[in-house]
């Protein structure tokens, strides 16, 4: 970061605590927008801090001080002391309704523990979170010790970030937690919720939580299955490859569509969900112009069985798509069940599975291009081969 540039946060950082010591909450918004603009032109302050990293600081701030007697150099000291310093966070996630896990799994960005392993500090703050839970609902256990066992029987992710503050590590912390989780969701095909969290900063006896313990309760509670462990390393590889192939970054984005449908309820947006899942993985800017035609084709020839069935429910499950974003032509043929929900998602999961397969094989395109093992090519050397038989 230049030097004009830091002097420029650092303006704009004491024009909200200023803000803040009128006690004006409009003018304090405006001044963290103003700051949020500063932010913005530096990739480094952008990846690291957040316009609410610094009003936190003058919350601290405040425990020490009057406010309102603090002067600007005290505060720019106190600015570089916490908010300019780059600190390593600890996040610890625990999944409720996965338990009993492997230890020590890479997952995405994360790591999967168990409780024994997570650290002394960690695990006292969640045995104080459970026990205040169970003061309000127990969750149908019977004694607060039945109630506390059974939450360390959890699945626990950590995942470390470099930021400057909790507000921008939490965020941080909070999306690769989610791409983590979104490979569990396509294994297992069920929603996990993460609702709150507790971290540690490295090197500090600084730590803190995000998010708020509530109970969740889930048609699945299950144990963890080791056999998804081999899949779990290979998705993993796939969701934190720096430079990915085409292949390999459709999938990326497939298994974030597949993860966030699995949280919703209402059946006709996870349907649309999943067929737009299914032509993010098949379609290119090629199959613009035949859409339906190219989705249904691909779809039934990954597959390889059924074929025409498939590919009529495909095109079906297509214009069904298209009808409900657009407006109803035909109540009766266009209606989305559960069904379709349970058919798509077993397409887009046969469909994610066998582009895995063609990745090791050295397949990295869709579209066929000269010098390139593609998709595209596969299915036309199938074509070809149907012809001479």
């Amino acid at each position: 970061m230049s030097h004009n540039l830091e002097k420029q946060f650092l303006n704009a950082s004491i024009d909200v605590l200023n803000a803040q010591k009128r006690g004006i909450a409009k003018e304090v918004n405006e001044q963290l927008i103003k700051l949020s603009e500063i932010i913005d032109k530096s990739a480094h302050l952008r990846e690291n801090i957040s316009p609410l990293d610094v009003k936190d600081a003058i919350s601290l701030l405040s425990w020490q001080w009057n406010i309102r007697t603090v002067s600007d150099r005290v505060f720019v000291d106190h600015i570089k002391s916490t908010v300019l310093v780059t600190k390593t966070y600890h996040f610890y996630y625990p999944i409720y309704n996965l338990r009993e896990p492997s230890n020590n799994v890479k997952l995405g960005y994360s790591t999967i523990l168990t409780f024994d392993d997570l650290p002394k500090k960690v695990q006292e703050n969640f045995i104080f979170t459970w026990k205040n839970h169970f003061t309000i609902n127990t969750e149908y256990a019977k004694t607060e010790e039945e109630f506390v066992n059974r939450k360390k029987t959890a699945t626990f992710l950590h995942l470390s970030v470099k930021a400057n503050g909790s507000y921008k590590a939490t965020e941080k912390a909070a999306n690769r937690a989610k791409e983590s989780v979104y490979i569990l969701r396509f294994l297992y095909g069920v929603h996990f919720p993460i609702n709150h969290c507790f971290y540690i900063i490295e090197d500090s006896e600084d730590s803190g939580g995000a998010g708020e313990y509530f109970y969740v309760p889930s048609l699945y509670i299950g144990k963890y299955q080791s056999k998804f462990d081999k899949r779990i390393s290979e998705l993993t590889e796939i969701m934190t490859k720096p430079k990915p192939t085409t292949i390999e970054s459709k999938i990326k984005k497939s298994l974030r569509i597949f993860g966030i449908q699995t949280s919703l309820t209402n059946e006709q947006v996870r349907f649309v969900l999943l067929v737009t899942c299914l032509e993010s993985l098949l379609l290119t800017q090629s199959d613009r112009d035949y859409i339906l035609w190219k989705l249904a084709e691909k779809t039934a020839f990954l597959i390889g069985k059924n074929m025409k069935k498939v590919n009529d429910y495909v095109k079906l499950a297509y214009n069904k798509r298209s009808d409900f974003i657009h407006g109803k032509k035909n109540r009766e043929k266009y209606e989305i069940t559960k069904a379709d929900v349970y058919s798509m998602e077993g397409i887009v999961v046969s469909i994610i599975r066998k582009l895995m397969e063609f990745i090791e094989q050295g397949y990295t395109e869709i579209k066929k291009d000269e010098g390139f093992k593609s998709v595209d090519g596969y299915i036309e050397e199938i074509k070809f081969r149907e012809k001479i038989d």
